[in-house]
């Protein structure tokens, strides 16, 4: 068994980098394994979407938090075109950030020293995650998929109907549009989610996708789902996993998020733990 070394901070430090390219420049949260530890996978932590990513902010530091003192050294980024990260919301693209993955993956291994990697993708994030596995290393231990995206056409019309009743509890439209003006148009209100901005490229990707096997990776290491089992989605995406169980497994927690509409203060305990569970197997 392997030892890392100290890394000479006390439990609970963390350290904020920038790193990629010079003209797309990531901003991410370094966490270090507290103390000596033994040698366990490094972990990438891979963010949802606009208002899905701010309301779980605490989740993912807690989460991050934890996976350190188990003994992973964990990072945690903003996409290009988020958060702290150079770009703005019309360069989203799902193919650009999954480029972002895989740059924040070199970025842990060389702090690290080298060794393998777990990517755990919350929501879109672990859509991306799915397409960045496909030019992967092969350090790429585990893919870890909490409630991904799989349906784009649904998604897309859940964040459009967030949209619209959060204007109407707002007031910030005059006259607020009522449920019958939305469903006769179903057209508008498409450009932006609840305060973020939709580019035509982003929408077109998210449409395209569709909950089938095929997104998962054809490559060595496991491939596991943590998904609420009674939500839609989770009910599709335990039908879509069934049918191709030699590569990925479903990992099921009733933790009853509403992603776009919940208190970013909450912190779903039993999924969390469930997560860091599942970074701790080996291939």
């Amino acid at each position: 068994m392997s030892i890392r070394p100290s890394t000479g901070r006390p439990p609970g430090s963390i350290e904020p980098i920038g790193f990629g390219k010079s003209d797309r420049r990531l901003f991410g949260i370094f966490h270090p394994a507290a103390g000596v530890a033994t040698s366990r996978a490094n972990v990438v932590l891979c963010n949802a979407f606009g208002q899905e990513a701010i309301r779980a902010q605490r989740t993912m530091w807690v989460l991050a938090e934890k996976l350190a003192r188990a003994g992973h050294s964990v990072l945690r980024f903003d996409y290009y075109g988020t958060g702290d990260s150079m770009g703005d919301d019309l360069d989203a693209d799902i193919d650009g950030w999954s480029d972002d993955v895989r740059e924040a993956d070199r970025e842990l291994r060389a702090r690290c020293g080298g060794g393998e990697t777990i990517w755990i993708g919350m929501r879109l994030g672990g859509t991306i995650v799915l397409r960045a596995a496909q030019r992967a290393p092969d350090t790429l231990a585990r893919l870890i998929l909490w409630d991904p995206v799989l349906d784009g056409p649904r998604y897309l019309e859940h964040l459009r109907e967030r949209h619209v009743s959060t204007l109407e509890r707002a007031f910030s439209i005059s006259p607020a549009p009522a449920p019958s003006e939305l469903a006769r148009d179903p057209a508008a209100y498409r450009d932006e989610a609840i305060g973020f901005a939709l580019s035509p490229l982003l929408r077109e990707q998210i449409a395209m996708l569709r909950p089938t096997a095929e997104h998962w990776p054809d490559r060595p290491g496991s491939i596991v789902i943590v998904t609420d089992p009674d939500d839609v989605d989770g009910s599709d995406l335990r039908a879509v996993c069934d049918a191709d169980p030699g590569r990925v497994q479903v990992a099921p927690v009733r933790h009853g998020i509403d992603w776009t509409g919940g208190s970013s203060a909450l912190v779903p305990g039993q999924a969390v733990a469930r997560l860091v569970q599942e970074a701790a197997v080996t291939r």
